[in-house]
């Protein structure tokens, strides 16, 4: 007999259709398991936070699950905040970097032991606008790299998608004057990254020193402008040093009022996320998220 019993799957299909093997494999698992297993489907932008309230208005689950990507998975902790009913995750999407946050590796047997056994621990959370983050926003250069991709292309080559137009960005010119008021001190940065996680865009570790299970954000300041000093910042990102680097200062932060330049592109977890001006803040909701054994 399953630890849970009853497992809602919340599933994104245009997120999970390359990857919709792996759900299947895994609902086989619970359901072997003795799980009683209900999946619906989004039909649309924000359909999974709707969904997710729904389930637990019903309290029918024991968990509830976001099979899809981190937009997928972010759209369902929505509907889950503050509430009883923990998150748990299916990664199907491009980078899935809360499941590399978290130490879940995409096997079906690992992912299944996890929905069905794994603990459920609360979870830091941040804010942009009023709304909800897991992992990341990024300010500037990353954001007008997500702005710019194709989502056609985007579905046809995964982060090949992404690297092509980081190099286009890079090319352009990826710097900016972006004018920030942290916690109250003005700051100024040519590109800006606000993490609630260790992880960014996927293996790399970003902000060494945090983790997702303890709340509070960080954020990342990168002074210099030139595609040379870029191109540093993106290799020590690729090698975990980016917190070494003296032209990038690194802050706790509370509240980050990003001011401008007003209309420059801002992405969360890997999606568009509008432009400038935008607030950040750290959450104050508690999530519960189910872990890897």
């Amino acid at each position: 007999m399953a630890l849970r019993r009853f497992i809602h799957i919340i599933f994104n299909p245009v997120a999970g259709r390359r990857k919709r093997h792996l759900l299947d494999d895994v609902v086989g698992r619970l359901r072997a398991a003795g799980a009683d297993v209900t999946i619906e489907l989004t039909e649309g932008p924000a359909h999974a936070t709707a969904l997710a309230r729904e389930v637990t208005r019903r309290r029918q689950a024991d968990v509830i699950v976001a099979a899809g990507g981190d937009g997928t998975i972010n759209e369902v902790a929505c509907g889950l905040l503050g509430q009883g009913i923990p998150l748990g995750i299916v990664p199907l999407g491009t980078a899935n970097v809360l499941a590399i946050e978290i130490g879940l590796r995409p096997r079906a047997e690992e992912i299944a032991a996890m929905l069905l056994e794994g603990p459920a621990e609360i979870i830091g959370t941040g804010l942009v606008q009023g709304d909800l983050f897991l992992l990341m926003v990024g300010i500037g250069f990353d954001g007008e790299v997500v702005h710019r991709i194709n989502p056609r292309m985007k579905k046809l080559w995964g982060k090949g998608a992404f690297i092509l137009s980081g190099l286009k960005v890079w090319l352009r010119g990826p710097a900016h004057d972006i004018r920030l008021s942290v916690d109250g001190q003005e700051k100024r940065a040519a590109w800006a990254v606000v993490t609630n996680a260790r992880h960014y865009a996927g293996p790399f570790v970003l902000a060494p020193e945090a983790a997702i299970t303890q709340p509070g954000l960080t954020l990342f300041l990168f002074q210099k402008k030139s595609r040379l000093a870029f191109a540093i910042y993106l290799a020590a990102l690729g090698l975990g040093l980016v917190s070494r680097l003296s032209s990038v200062e690194v802050l706790s932060a509370r509240v980050i009022d990003v001011q401008g330049p007003e209309g420059l592109a801002v992405e969360v977890d890997g999606d568009r996320r509008g432009h400038l001006p935008q607030r950040i803040e750290q959450g104050t909701q508690f999530l519960r998220m189910v872990m890897p054994k």
